[in-house]
């Protein structure tokens, strides 16, 4: 079924992970998937600016 209705989510939660790097859910949650998606699409993944 097509999704009905889309809500932006508040400021507060937009970017969470670069405001909050220190907070457990990040450090223990998103930092791990961050580097194992890193490390399984290298290839894929844009190249920070120099």
């Amino acid at each position: 079924e097509p999704l009905r209705a889309f809500y932006p989510a508040e400021e507060y939660h937009r970017r969470y992970f670069e405001r909050n790097p220190g907070q457990g859910y990040c450090q223990f949650v998103i930092a791990p998937k961050l580097a194992k998606l890193r490390h399984q699409y290298t290839d894929r993944l844009r190249r920070p600016p120099a």
